[in-house]
């Protein structure tokens, strides 16, 4: 049956044009009107286009009407279409063609179109493109079309019809007897499949290349049912059974949601796409015969010829494209001038038309704005109505000075004028006044002394009177003491307790106030005191008025007694002398008296006119004053002015004089206190000095003058600057060595894959004998069965032999992705959080776990523990962080505790033996200990014991609680002793542990440094106890404590230990276990209560030396890590199974989005190209992937240089500069000096500073400061001053560009630098040796590197010099060759000549090489002139192949061509997918896989 169907199938798959509906149906439209519609659209000129779908046509359909496809207008050429023929697509590189007229392109010439078009979206493409040739060729062998499109075969093949067919038609219907069809897919289909698997299997199809049953029918793996029936076509198309599968990739179009949903269930699907370039390939290599010949069909060499004609082509179409349009712009010319007389009216009329319409808008506009207009006006008008009485008011403004000094002035006149008449009528009538007041001053004078006359004329009632008056002032003074007296007696009390009140109120109120506000009590006292005082001067006070008040009737009596004697003794005074006659003297005193009245009256009536004209006589005096002192100032001023050279002289030699007898006395008093003036002086400086010290300690607003009297500090500094000119001299060298080692890597790199690809290329016995000698004789056919099905998988962990480009990407993409992983910490501490916090990622975590332990190599090379644990401290910072209080971290199990646990583990059996087994060996040989705290379990063990010596039951229950087993007398002194004896077991394990501080490894402590420092910033305010009890989680609960448990499992003991020991350090441990928790035993444990004092003693003592655990140097420090580190130290290689790597992808590819936020992370790069996670598709392969592999890591991102190199370049000559003006031009501030400018002699001062600086010796040479310095350092000796300014100046304003330092504070930022390198000039120096020794390491591993590429390389190249030579081992033999053929006279020649080749020399004609398929093309050479061409390949040196081309035409041999080439170039353009090779500078084209199996066979 299948010699009758080899026999009927060459017209079903000959050129039958099945398939051609792909473009249609590949967006899932499947018509049964289809040809009816295809009717239509010959009629209308256009495709069918259903309703929600895309047209996608074929290149070859007709095309659309360029009327109806863009709506141009006909008779103007598309910019598509060629000039002058509508509907021809012009040729282009970046466009396809779309008519029947020119040839449909290939794949190859159309690849760069649709790879850049669909590049996001390309694997999904090609993809789609596999499954359309599946489904033509498939419908070719049928010879019907399948009722589906590309897109939904994938779900249309999973019933197994179409593949039982396919079987059928080869098999014929005996094998293939019924086809189980069924609109609903059932179990049933799985015959239909099974059909197809009994058909491959017939045919002999590797088992590599049939899929599951699982894989079609539960779509597990539907790309690899692709990839068997690719495989099928290859294998028929050998047996000749049918023709080749089809390329479609290019040629069919899909639309984006498609393409999105497939690479959708791509990436979900998790599978690895299988290599269809390659399948012809590995079929050949699995059935051991030879790869298919690719014969260059008709229309490939249409394609070709068009490739190579296209700028021949090119111009041709440009050339009538110009004259096609010449010609019409020519025609288009003479309509117009025909047309001319016409196109003027038709403009005016036009013109008449615009103008009326612009004319009836613009009315139309100004009719609606009228309204408008109106309010504009009126606003307008009220503005400026506004504006002139503004200004008028602000004239007025301008001149109310002048208004009222105008009021003021006639004010003034007004008031003079009636003052002037006012005093005008008072003159006139001033003497009538004074005329009138003297008689009645002196009748009412006379009057009185008549009266007084009177009066004193009798006198018996003088003396009656004046005793009346007397007795009446006295009762009337005694009546109102009396009554006050009374009052104050009635309410004396009150009044008492009233005062007493309110002078406690006021005391308290005082004493409240004064107690509030003082704080220093001496103050208190001396208040209180005053108080004291007071109260005693007011109660003294007090008495003394009481006193008073009780004598005041007495003394007012007294008083009126004594004015009643004086009255009668003036009274009898008085009669004597009026009794006396001396009338004369009374007279003449009377006179007086009357004179001196008179007198007085005048002199007032004179003041009273005298202050009428007060003013005037004041503004008279006034002038008078005012002209005297003008004139004596003028005249002074005058004299002044003429001896003003006299004054000035005089002046200074009096100042002189002065200045002379103040300095003498000063120069007196300074050499009399010479001793003093020194002291003072002495301290002055001193306290300058402490002040600038401490301004160059703190480092902040350090002035000039501080770094003017520190700068000496700074000697020696020219060596310092030497010095710093040798690291930064050792780091250029140690990265050009480094750049030296990657070029170095990258050959060794590219020597590896040309290696391989010999390899490859010619597996001899040899492989065989290494295999056996590495694996085992057994283990052999095992490898290679692994080795075979991760290829075939396309998996990039196959083995070195797995030389497909995709595959090695891969595997170069997942070593790059753990070394980033490696190095870049942040991406795991990341993930642990993911983990921790999603609560569905549990099963992932020992993954994880695994993972980064096996990515760190457990922490067993300096490089790896180094990124261990910066790993680690990124953790621990994440999560205190992320922590609301301490007892979230105390509480809290984070994955990195696990992976810090099992880190720690080969460090922690040592450390923990050291430490705790000779007092754990003490406690187990302790006879009959017993540390069990609890009182009821010892009252049941007493009553146990009872019952065994009495041996009757005991009465006494044995289940009691606490406190009632306590009561009991026996059992509470057992528990006594139980609780002492587990007291100083406790305190002996505290003592052993205390003092293992230093035995503790440094990845312990470092850990226990990053959290206390991490708490710290995170919880200042909190205790160290807590601090302690955070670090104690690790240290102790997960490496001390284990060990105090279990003892066998750390080799302390070498049994294992009994129940009753196990039990006590079960005792012991729970006491160490509270102690580290910080806290007390509380309630819940009152067993333990008793021993809380030693408990809190032990606290303190645990929390000091977790603190003291902490004080290590940095991992930098220890590990004496720099810059260069992960260059100058190999990355080991680790030992990881595929499965874990796809797991760990997995997990990568699930929390992307937060390990990797920025589109441009180097995480997301990798992870995007590489393209999904392979799935895992059937156990065999699971298996196959298992088995750990050997994974080199490399860097895909080195960048090794200083970023920093041009600002430290920068500060270390602006520091320089600095220092060299403040030593020329000092000043107050810095801006000063740079602002001064440079005079000659600031020049030769620097000259002598640099002859100074020459003349010293080398450790005496002028200041420098620098900690870290570019690659090129200026000497600024060889510069003049201005120079060395205008350079400082420039430093310093490019720092100040870049943030460094302010122009505004003075550059005090360049100043507290030179003071922080005065500061720290030895710690400095400390470390530029460091550096010095860190950069002589690193050249030294750098060296140790460059020599084992060295001898890398020279290895690979004596190995590739022996596998060439092995490979044409025997092929410099003399073969048989016929007689009289061109070979034959070929080799005759050549031993004529003495010039036979060592490895063979073939002659060959151009005719038989191309039709071979080996030639391609010879330039300026047609195929049918072949037959005079000749193709000679000769090798004289192994690996070396030279091909000539020679010219037999007119019978005479014509060389025209030849080159040497070389097995590993042509073996490296062919791992690189190069379909041909161009040879002779593109002169001869060659199909490069058929020369190379044409080399090979000869």
């Amino acid at each position: 049956m299948i010699n009758k169907k080899a026999s009927t199938y060459g017209p079903l798959g000959g050129r039958r044009k099945l398939g051609r509906h792909l473009p249609r149906i590949a967006s899932g439209d499947v018509d049964e009107n289809l040809e009816e519609e295809n009717d239509k659209a010959k009629v209308l000129g256009v495709g069918p286009d259903p309703p929600g779908q895309t047209t996608y046509r074929r290149y070859d359909d007709p095309p659309l009407s360029p009327t109806l496809q863009d709506g141009s207008v006909q008779g103007v050429p598309s910019t598509d279409d060629v000039a002058g023929i509508p509907g021809r697509l012009r040729l282009s590189r970046d466009k396809l063609p779309s008519t029947p007229a020119s040839p449909m392109p290939s794949s190859h010439l159309t690849r760069g179109l649709w790879a850049d078009t669909q590049r996001h979206l390309l694997q999904a493409y090609e993809y789609l493109c596999h499954i359309g040739e599946a489904q033509q060729w498939i419908e070719g062998c049928l010879g019907e079309e399948l009722g589906f499109g590309v897109v939904e075969m994938e779900e249309k093949l999973r019933n197994g019809v179409a593949l039982a067919k396919l079987a059928r038609a080869f098999q014929g219907g005996r094998v293939v007897r019924r086809i189980y069809e069924a609109p609903k897919l059932d179990f049933r289909h799985s015959d239909n499949i099974n059909y197809f698997f009994a058909f491959v299997r017939e045919v002999a199809l590797p088992e590599c290349f049939i899929f599951e049953l699982t894989d079609l029918y539960e779509k597990k793996n539907i790309p690899k049912v692709i990839y068997c029936i690719h495989a099928l076509s290859h294998l028929l198309a050998r047996r000749g059974l049918a023709q080749r599968i089809g390329n479609l990739v290019g040629q069919l179009q899909f639309s984006d949601d498609q393409l999105q949903q497939t690479q959708k269930g791509l990436n979900d699907a998790g599978i690895t796409m299988p290599n269809f370039g390659n399948v012809g390939r590995e079929l050949a290599k699995e059935i051991n015969e030879d790869p298919e010949v690719e014969i260059e069909t008709e229309e490939e060499r249409c394609d070709r010829l068009l490739a190579e004609n296209e700028e021949s082509i090119c111009a041709v179409q440009c050339f009538a494209r110009g004259f096609l349009i010449r010609k019409a712009y020519a025609t288009q010319c003479a309509r117009v001038r025909l047309a001319e007389r016409y196109v003027l009216k038709v403009q005016a009329h036009c013109r008449g038309v615009l103008a009326r319409r612009d004319v009836s808008h613009t009315r139309k506009a100004a009719t609606d704005l009228t309204p408008w207009v109106i309010s504009l006006q009126a606003l307008v008008r009220g503005h400026t109505k506004r504006q002139r009485w503004l200004s008028f008011l602000a004239q007025l403004r301008t001149h109310v000075g002048y208004v009222v000094s105008v009021q003021a002035q006639a004010r003034g006149v007004l008031q003079r004028r009636r003052l002037s008449s006012l005093k005008m009528a008072l003159r006139r009538t001033s003497q009538i006044f004074m005329q009138f007041q003297a008689s009645a001053r002196a009748k009412i004078t006379r009057q009185g002394v008549k009266e007084l006359s009177k009066t004193f004329g009798s006198p018996e009632i003088a003396p009656s009177v004046i005793a009346v008056q007397a007795a009446a002032r006295g009762l009337l003074r005694r009546a109102t003491i009396l009554k006050h007296l009374r009052l104050l007696g009635a309410n004396e009390h009150s009044i008492l307790d009233l005062q007493a009140q309110c002078r406690g109120v006021l005391v308290r109120r005082r004493i409240r106030t004064q107690l509030a506000k003082l704080v220093d009590v001496s103050s208190t006292v001396v208040r209180i005191q005053a108080a004291a005082r007071t109260y005693m001067a007011r109660k003294r006070l007090l008495a003394l008025i009481r006193g008073l008040r009780r004598a005041t009737p007495a003394i007012i009596g007294l008083q009126a007694r004594a004015r009643a004697s004086l009255a009668r003794q003036y009274h009898q005074n008085v009669n004597k002398a009026l009794s006396e006659i001396k009338l004369v003297t009374s007279v003449g005193s009377f006179q007086a008296r009357a004179r001196a009245a008179l007198a007085r009256n005048r002199h007032r009536e004179q003041q009273k006119c005298l202050e009428f004209v007060v003013p005037d006589v004041t503004g008279m005096q006034a002038a008078t004053r005012g002209y005297l002192v003008r004139r004596e100032y003028i005249a002074w001023r005058t004299h002044l002015w003429k001896s003003q050279p006299v004054a000035t002289m005089l002046q200074a030699l009096l100042r002189g004089a002065l200045q002379r007898m103040k300095f003498r006395a000063k120069i007196d008093y300074y050499r009399s206190h010479l001793d003093k003036v020194v002291k003072v002086q002495s301290l002055f400086r001193a306290k300058e000095t402490r002040e600038q010290y401490r301004q160059l300690t703190l480092g902040r607003n350090v002035t000039v003058g501080t770094i003017k009297n520190f700068v000496h500090l700074l000697d020696d500094s020219e060596a310092d600057f030497q010095d710093e000119i040798k690291v930064e001299r050792l780091r250029k060298k140690v990265v050009e060595s480094i750049r030296e080692n990657q070029a170095l890597e990258n050959d060794v790199s590219d020597l590896d894959v040309k290696i391989a690809l010999v390899v490859q290329n010619v597996k001899s016995f040899e492989e065989l004998v290494k295999a056996r000698r590495k694996y085992g004789a057994d283990n052999v056919a095992a490898h290679a069965t692994r080795a075979s099905i991760l290829a075939a998988h396309g998996d990039p962990f196959a083995g070195p032999n797995t030389l497909d480009h995709a595959a090695k990407r891969k595997l170069e993409l997942y070593q790059q992705l753990f070394y980033l992983l490696q190095t870049n910490g942040e991406y795991l501490s990341r993930l642990f959080v993911e983990l921790t916090n999603d609560d569905s990622a549990e099963k992932h975590r020992p993954l994880a776990e695994r993972v980064a332990l096996t990515l760190f190599g457990y922490g067993q090379d300096r490089r790896e523990d180094y990124l261990l644990l910066k790993l680690l401290q990124l953790c621990i910072r994440q999560e205190i962080a992320s922590a609301q209080t301490v007892e979230d971290v105390i509480h809290g199990h984070p994955i990195y505790i696990s992976i810090a646990v099992q880190y720690l583990r080969p460090k922690q059996v040592p450390y923990v033996r050291e430490t705790v087994q000779p007092i754990i060996r003490e406690l187990i040989e302790a006879v009959d200990l017993d540390l069990e705290s609890d009182p009821s379990i010892i009252h049941r063990s007493r009553v146990a014991i009872e019952e065994m010596r009495s041996g009757v039951p005991s009465n006494k229950p044995k289940d009691v609680p606490f406190y009632e087993a306590l009561e009991d007398p026996d059992t509470r002194a057992e528990y006594i002793r139980h609780l002492q004896k587990l007291q100083w077991w406790s305190e002996a394990f505290m003592s052993a542990i205390l003092q293992s501080a230093k035995r503790v490894p440094y990845g312990m402590r470092f850990i226990a440094r990053e959290t206390l420092a991490s708490l710290r910033e995170r919880f200042p305010d909190a205790r160290d106890t807590a601090y302690a009890a955070c670090i104690a989680r690790l240290v102790y609960y997960r490496y001390l404590n284990p060990a105090i448990i279990a003892p066998e499992t750390f080799d302390i003991v070498t049994t294992t230990i009994d129940v009753a020991t196990r039990k006590n350090l079960a005792q012991i441990s729970q006491v160490l276990t509270q102690i580290a928790s910080g806290s007390e035993f509380s309630e819940d444990s009152p067993k333990y209560l008793p021993i809380n004092e030693m408990v809190r003693k032990s606290i303190f003592q645990m929390t000091a030396w977790m603190l003291q655990l902490a004080e290590v140097p940095d991992a930098e420090a220890h590990y004496h890590a720099h810059e260069f580190l992960d260059v100058t130290v190999q990355p080991k290689p680790i030992y990881i199974s595929p499965n874990e790597v796809y797991a760990m992808h997995g997990l990568l590819s699930k929390y992307q989005d937060q390990l990797s936020p920025s589109r441009e992370d180097a995480l997301r790069v990798i992870l995007q190209e590489l393209n999904g996670v392979p799935n895992i598709e059937n156990d065999e392969l699971k298996d196959a992937r298992d088995k750990a592999i050997t994974l080199e890591l490399t860097n895909r991102f080195a960048r090794v240089r200083d970023p920093q190199a041009d600002e430290k370049a920068l500060w270390v000559q602006a520091k320089r500069g600095v220092l060299a003006i403040l030593r020329v031009q000092p000043a107050q501030d810095l801006v000063e000096s740079l602002m001064k400018p440079v005079t000659e002699p600031e020049e030769l001062r620097w000259e002598a500073i640099i002859a100074d600086m020459d003349n010293e010796p080398a450790n005496r040479r002028m200041p420098s400061t620098s900690g870290d310095a570019g690659y090129r350092l200026e000497d600024i000796r060889l510069l003049q001053f201005k120079e060395v300014k205008a350079h400082t100046i420039f430093y310093l304003l490019e720092l100040e560009k870049r943030g460094k330092i302010m122009r505004d504070d003075g550059f005090q930022g360049i100043l507290d630098a030179i003071a922080s390198d005065i500061r720290s000039k030895h710690r400095k120096r400390l470390q530029r040796q460091q550096e010095v020794d860190s950069m002589m390491d690193a050249l030294k591993h750098l060296n140790e590197r460059k020599k084992y590429f060295q001898e890398q390389i020279d290895s690979y190249h004596n190995y590739v010099e022996g596998a060439m030579a092995t490979m044409q081992r025997g092929k410099g033999k003399k073969r048989f060759v016929l007689p009289f053929t061109k070979q034959y006279f070929h080799l005759r020649d050549l031993q004529k000549s003495g010039k036979s080749p060592q490895f063979g020399s073939f002659r060959y004609s151009a005719k038989d090489l191309y039709e071979k398929g080996i030639l391609l093309s010879v330039d300026q050479f047609s195929p049918r002139q072949f037959d005079k061409l000749d193709v000679i390949i000769s090798s004289n040196k192994a690996g070396i192949f030279t091909m000539e081309v020679i010219n037999n035409a007119l019978g005479i041999s014509n060389r025209i061509a030849t080159a040497d080439l070389r097995m590993e170039d042509l073996l490296q353009a062919q791992f690189e997918n190069q379909a041909s090779l161009s040879l002779f500078s593109g002169m001869v084209k060659v199909n490069l896989s058929l020369l190379l199996y044409q080399i090979n066979k000869k």
